[in-house]
């Protein structure tokens, strides 16, 4: 796991915080789970473009799906299902929710971006497995209108300017898109192999045909930000496909016409989906345009009074939003046992802890995730097998945190620091 440099302006905003390094010698006390805010990736759709949209990327005939293009499947709906049901024994073990029966009315909130179906019906899914039979009810904004929450952009509250879009996707580049592209080619030489098919335009210096190693990857500007074409963009659809297929348990025949079928194999063409993330997704000017909102309101649900009854807090979104908060806060990771950065149902979890001792309020950050293989199988998750876990240390506070838990004070200084000042603070 490696971290972006903090900023000097942190230390400033932590100056002004009444907060105290601890030493190392000093005892941990036993902080208490209050509250957990997750934030999440819906589960695992098909591919968003038809057999015959994508028949252009392969000599071979691409297989079809039991659903329409971009849809939540029924192996996502349970998969989701199975990890609901993990965090009801989880955080029922850690004393947040009750073991048996229904939750308290209002222990448990949600709210989904609306901009596909698949994203609601991926909260019901998880509501259906955390609390089965309690008529939990996934909540989003009518499809008529852009959530303001998810997708501040499009709706045009948090603009983004073309010019440091371009220069802030190239700087996570490394100063050029077609370098980074080299940087990967031996994957986009696999995938080439694999997809058996050369292209006729966008060749770099006119060499046609050419595969995705040679095309050139030009970026444009696009209503919810930069857009980028050529081998990256059509490499990291392909994989991601792949996985999809894997994940939804389809037969081999049908991932990558069987020759990636496994874990490995499919970790090998995977980077060009992480390359994607790292260039539209994280850096740190687009993940404040895309994030500050979110991110107001995931502090704000930290913030809330402990007498508001909401416990588990569910925000439901897109790849976007669980990579957009790496870059807001400016973390990586890597997942053990999935390649993918952001793969369906991915969590990341804002748990409150309080100090019984003096009352201050900490937060531990975690990510859960399904592995491959726990995804492929549909694997039953309990305390013996549960789902992938990466703690996320927060960046400047290695000196106040407790068993990895920080002020939240901390994190706040840190989110205030990323956040875009010209989007609003409330929404209207």
């Amino acid at each position: 796991m490696s971290l972006n440099p903090v900023l000097p302006l942190l230390a400033v905003l932590l100056a002004a915080l009444p907060l105290s390094a601890r030493s190392e010698a000093e005892p941990a006390p036993a902080l208490v789970l209050e509250k957990s805010v997750l934030l999440m990736r819906h589960g695992v759709r098909s591919p968003n473009q038809t057999p015959e949209q994508l028949a252009k990327s392969s000599t071979r005939p691409w297989p079809a799906w039991p659903v329409g293009p971009g849809l939540l499947t029924e192996r996502g709906s349970a998969l989701l299902q199975t990890l609901g049901g993990w965090y009801r024994l989880h955080y029922a073990d850690l004393g947040l929710l009750p073991a048996d029966g229904c939750p308290a009315k209002g222990s448990v909130v949600n709210w989904s971006d609306n901009a596909a179906a698949r994203i609601p019906l991926s909260a019901q899914a998880l509501l259906d497995g955390l609390a089965p039979g309690c008529g939990l009810k996934a909540a989003f904004a009518p499809q008529t209108a852009v959530d303001l929450l998810f997708n501040p952009v499009g709706a045009g509250t948090c603009p983004i300017k073309a010019g440091l879009a371009a220069k802030a996707v190239r700087k996570a580049a490394g100063g050029d898109l077609d370098a980074a592209a080299a940087s990967i080619r031996p994957v986009l030489r696999r995938l080439q192999e694999i997809l058996r098919v050369r292209s006729l335009v966008g060749c770099a210096d006119g060499a046609s045909p050419c595969g995705l190693d040679g095309q050139i990857n030009i970026l444009s500007d696009g209503p919810d930000g930069p857009k980028l074409d050529g081998g990256i963009t059509r490499a990291a659809t392909v994989s991601e496909n792949f996985l999809f297929a894997y994940m939804d348990g389809r037969p081999d025949s049908e991932i990558a016409w069987g020759d990636a079928t496994t874990p490995e194999a499919l970790a090998e063409l995977s980077p060009p989906r992480n390359l994607f993330l790292k260039l539209l997704r994280k850096p740190p000017y687009l993940a404040a345009r895309h994030m500050t909102t979110l991110g107001r309101a995931v502090l704000a649900e930290l913030d809330a009074a402990a007498a508001n009854p909401a416990r588990l807090v569910i925000f439901m979104g897109r790849d976007q939003h669980v990579a957009g908060m790496s870059g807001l806060l400016g973390i990586d990771w890597t997942l053990p046992g999935q390649p993918d950065d952001a793969p369906p149902g991915a969590t990341i979890a804002f748990e409150r802890l309080r100090n019984p001792a003096n009352g201050q309020t900490y937060v531990r950050l975690k990510l859960y995730y399904q592995t491959l293989v726990q995804m492929r199988e549909n694997a039953v998750l309990d305390r013996e097998h549960p789902p992938g876990e990466v703690r996320l240390p927060i960046p400047g506070c290695e000196a106040y945190a407790i068993d990895g838990a920080c002020p939240l004070p901390v994190l706040r200084a840190r989110l205030e620091q990323a956040f875009a000042p010209e989007c609003p603070i409330r929404l209207q």
